[in-house]
């Protein structure tokens, strides 16, 4: 049996199809209320574990998958959905959706950022520092700094705004 065959058989394409399906969710799926990122990871995931298990029923010679199904498609669902879960959790806490931007507002001294430029040094506004609050607005700063260069990734506390410059003078943040 050759592979195209072999995933057209009943068994495989059921999760073809999921797959399918989670593809055209994270591609065109939710509109502006609906975040489809759970739904698509779980779909996509279950997609793989099934193939993935049937794949392996077959080319082990484990018997015929069609027998098998009864096991592999609450196990790929499973899965899944625990793929999905986590994948959701790990994109909310690392890359939390943005509500608003806000550019370089004055008024923001003591507040903790993290560098986005590439460095920052001692001329106003040679770099960029940014943090989200927790109504979701992204909050992007220009900065300089009194000390040596600092690197991409750095965590710093802004201190007094430069109003010529329009830039900020960061320190790094102590933990």
């Amino acid at each position: 049996m050759s592979y195209g065959e072999f995933l057209l058989q009943w068994y495989n394409v059921i999760f073809l199809v999921a797959g399918v399906v989670g593809l055209a969710a994270a591609l065109f799926g939710g509109g502006e209320d609906r975040d489809p990122f759970r739904f698509a990871a779980t779909a996509l995931s279950t997609s793989i574990v099934g193939l993935t298990l049937n794949g392996a029923i077959h080319d082990l010679g484990l018997g015929n998958p069609a027998g098998q199904f009864w096991w592999v498609l609450p196990s790929a669902v499973v899965g899944g959905a625990l793929f999905g879960w986590g994948m959701e959790r790990a994109r909310n806490r690392w890359f939390p959706p943005v509500q608003g931007v806000r550019w370089n507002p004055p008024g923001q001294e003591g507040a903790e950022a993290r560098v986005v430029s590439s460095s920052v040094d001692r001329e106003p506004a040679s770099g960029r520092a940014q943090w989200q609050d927790e109504d979701g607005v992204l909050t992007l700063v220009k900065c300089h700094t009194a000390e040596d260069e600092m690197k991409f990734g750095a965590r710093v506390r802004l201190e007094e705004y430069d109003e010529d410059g329009e830039s900020y003078l960061v320190v790094y943040r102590s933990e």
